[in-house]
């Protein structure tokens, strides 16, 4: 049943419409749930397998800069048989290809230069695929002590594949209005100041920026970014030239948005008036949002509650606020069975309508976070 309960989750947010990164901490911890590990990493890879954006836990600084800096080498033609290109080959198995290891596996590059420096051994990897080519690779780790992966955990991936796939080609198209409706909102969750010189260094952070960067960013001065091989400092390099051109006149805002695993990262530039500095000194402010998926945390809210599969797609109708006729074709079921459901469904939340509803799954989507310091590198 447990099992049963965290394969409905997954499909729940693997066809949900939301960016797969933004998914992930919710994702990964599900995963693991499901076959054990202590680390994974979800890439997105172009048409040559080569990553683009990717979600990696405790991976080192180095093993992130050969991402961004190398990403090339990952999808060259080589014997290595945990290399991207040959792992996405047309023809080949697309899960499990790697739990057995092998001389070849443990002497190629990947594992030398990637698994082995973040204490990966074992590997069971989910190769991403549909007609229009390659989209991404998943990879679940265990370290050398701990179990191989076994068949029971392959067939796992077999079943959440199609999901992945779904997931990963979302990004191709954006969501359809009945899909986004809630689902691309966000939420302050917190929020801190800096300031930084020009050259992109903080030179100062409030305390509570500093506490919740160093966990959600992976060091003080470092973005854990999702769509880009980057660094905060690069990030207040660019908002600092977007505040130049705001005093000139034109009359832009100077802000960023930088994705991160769960939500986003708001950074807001603004002029300095201490030492002369209003008009262009080397020093400006930054003020930071974290700001969390409504979407992902109502999601995960209605999985804690223990609720029906049924109970589940209900609910999560019921707050995206879609109408009565759209949520009987989603269920299949009759205008009078929607109506029993939907008093059964009250009943269980402790609501009389849906506007309560809604606020009730607001309420808990707010009390929910996702634990971010799984960014940090591994330690011993």
């Amino acid at each position: 049943m447990a099992r049963k309960r965290e394969l409905v989750f997954l499909e729940s947010l693997l066809t949900s419409g939301l960016d797969l990164m933004t998914q992930m901490p919710a994702v990964s911890e599900a995963m693991k749930r499901l076959v054990p590990s202590f680390s994974l990493s979800m890439i997105r890879v172009d048409e040559r397998c080569a990553p683009r954006h990717h979600y990696s836990e405790h991976f080192d600084e180095v093993s992130h800069r050969l991402f961004a800096e190398s990403g090339h080498a990952f999808s060259a033609a080589t014997d290595d048989p945990a290399a991207f290109g040959n792992l996405l080959a047309p023809g080949r198995r697309p899960y499990g290809t790697l739990i057995e290891g092998g001389e070849a596996f443990v002497t190629g590059a990947t594992y030398q230069h990637l698994f082995a420096r973040n204490g990966i051994h074992h590997v069971l990897d989910v190769a991403i695929r549909d007609r229009g080519g390659p989209l991404g690779i998943l990879g679940i780790f265990r370290e050398l002590r701990a179990p191989r992966f076994r068949q029971a955990d392959v067939d796992i991936a077999a079943e959440l594949y199609p999901w992945l796939v779904h997931a990963f080609a979302a990004h191709r198209g954006a969501a359809s209005r009945e899909e986004s409706r809630g689902l691309l909102e966000y939420d302050e969750v917190d929020s801190g100041l800096l300031v930084v010189k020009r050259s992109g260094l903080v030179v100062w952070a409030s305390p509570g920026a500093r506490a919740w960067l160093e966990d959600a960013s992976a060091g003080p001065e470092r973005g854990r970014l999702m769509d880009r091989p980057s660094h905060l400092p690069e990030a207040c390099r660019a908002l600092g030239a977007m505040l130049d051109a705001a005093r000139r006149g034109k009359g832009i805002v100077p802000t960023l948005t930088l994705p991160l695993a769960g939500g986003r990262l708001r950074m807001r530039a603004y002029g300095l008036a201490a030492d002369g500095e209003t008009d262009g000194g080397d020093h400006f402010g930054v003020q930071l949002s974290l700001e969390m998926s409504r979407g992902l945390r109502v999601r995960t809210a209605l999985h804690l509650a223990g609720l029906s599969t049924q109970q589940q797609r209900l609910a999560l109708a019921i707050w995206q606020n879609e109408p009565a006729h759209t949520i009987r074709e989603k269920l299949g079921v009759s205008a009078s069975t929607l109506k029993s459901y939907q008093k059964s469904l009250y009943v269980r939340l402790g609501v009389n309508s849906a506007s309560e509803l809604a606020t009730t799954l607001d309420t808990q989507a707010r009390a929910l976070t996702f634990d971010l310091r799984r960014h940090l590198p591994r330690r011993g």
